[in-house]
């Protein structure tokens, strides 16, 4: 169940209660009512602490895409939830014209599966670090992360089970024959057109490589910490075979032509990748929190009153603003609909609703 539920807020409550707090008298204010930072000229405010409580949490899986929870490094996203292990949509800002074409699925399954033989269970996205964390029992956990400022993303496996026979992450696209000229594409039959490669280092996807306007990308993988093998399974799926080992990560990629050298997203992706390899897991990570950390610290807002009303603007201000960042630091604009965040393959030129819509009928979104 999710931790904390958006409620509906009545907008002639809202005024009324603006009005009514209008005519209240100002309350006598010390210098020490409120601590602040002298030498930045700002609230000393523990962020950490203050944004743990608008984290969104499932405490049981979430196998409904269009309720996945979302994670992205501000170019990079995807939408996450459990089918047939742990699997995810992703997408990129400067992936094709309006970005309504998303990079591909990705998919991450072990065996035995991960979300099975297990008693607790929580899925916590951090606002404050931009992780997606996944916790089965003590001994698995999935952290899906960013490498910041590039169009990578990664997922960090720890699991000391025993017996753990085989481990792969798969890519794959839906069926081009399916994709309709939703984003007015001048050139539709290349994205429908799908090139995929292995070889030792590298799995992945092409798509709208013919694109007049310079766009398309490849959707790429790698393995760091553990033996892996790439390999291509169909005409639109590619799969790296991974040795179980109790800790790795995976990196993997949406590279945008319209970013990369000669219009090369292939040489991008392959650069991409290895150079977050030789950066590392831990690093990786730690400059990824900077980079949240350091966004958070420019702004503070803190809602009160309204009979508990204001504890809901502050979830939705808090949301919003870091989907905007997830998806926001792009070449161009995030899409104006679903951004880098969405679960519904092609079709979502004019989706009314994305992973945060709020789901009223059984209490839950």
């Amino acid at each position: 169940m999710v931790q904390r539920v958006l409620r509906s807020l009545p907008l002639l409550a809202l005024l009324a209660g603006l009005l009514a707090g209008g005519t209240a008298s100002p309350a006598s204010a010390a210098p020490t009512d409120a601590a602040f930072d002298q030498a930045a000229g700002a609230l000393n405010v523990d962020r950490a602490a203050y944004l743990s409580k608008h984290d969104i949490v499932y405490n049981q899986p979430n196998t409904n895409p269009a309720h996945g929870l979302t994670v992205g490094n501000g170019r990079t996203g995807a939408m996450v939830w459990q089918q047939n292990g742990l699997t995810m949509q992703t997408s990129g800002v400067d992936l094709s014209e309006q970005s309504a074409y998303a990079a591909g699925r990705v998919n991450l399954a072990t065996t035995p599966a991960m979300d099975t033989g297990y008693t607790d269970y929580q899925q916590r996205l951090s606002l404050y670090d931009g992780t997606l964390v996944t916790r089965y029992d003590s001994n698995r956990t999935v952290t899906v992360l960013g490498s910041p400022d590039s169009e990578v993303m990664g997922i960090h496996v720890d699991d000391t089970r025993s017996g753990v026979s085989d481990v792969s992450f798969t890519l794959s696209m839906w069926d081009p024959a399916t994709v309709t000229n939703i984003a007015d594409v001048p050139d539709l039959n290349t994205w429908k057109t799908i090139s995929t490669f292995a070889d030792a280092g590298v799995a992945g996807l092409s798509r709208g490589q013919a694109d007049p306007h310079g766009f398309g990308y490849t959707l790429a993988a790698t393995v760091e910490g553990a033996s892996y093998t790439p390999q291509v399974v169909d005409a639109r799926t590619v799969r790296v075979t991974i040795t179980p080992t109790s800790s790795y990560t995976i990196w993997f990629t949406a590279a945008s032509r319209i970013n990369a050298p000669n219009k090369d997203s292939v040489a991008q992706a392959r650069s991409q990748l290895s150079a977050v390899k030789s950066t590392g897991y831990a690093t990786t990570l730690n400059n990824y929190k900077d980079w949240w950390h350091a966004f958070w610290a420019k702004s503070f807002v803190q809602y009160s009153g309204l009979s508990g009303d204001a504890d809901y603007l502050e979830n939705v201000y808090y949301l919003s603003t870091y989907m905007i960042a997830a998806g926001g630091f792009g070449n161009y604009p995030s899409h104006f609909i679903n951004g880098v965040f969405r679960a519904t393959e092609d079709q979502s030129k004019w989706s009314y609703r994305n992973s945060f819509a709020v789901h009223r009928p059984s209490g839950r979104w």
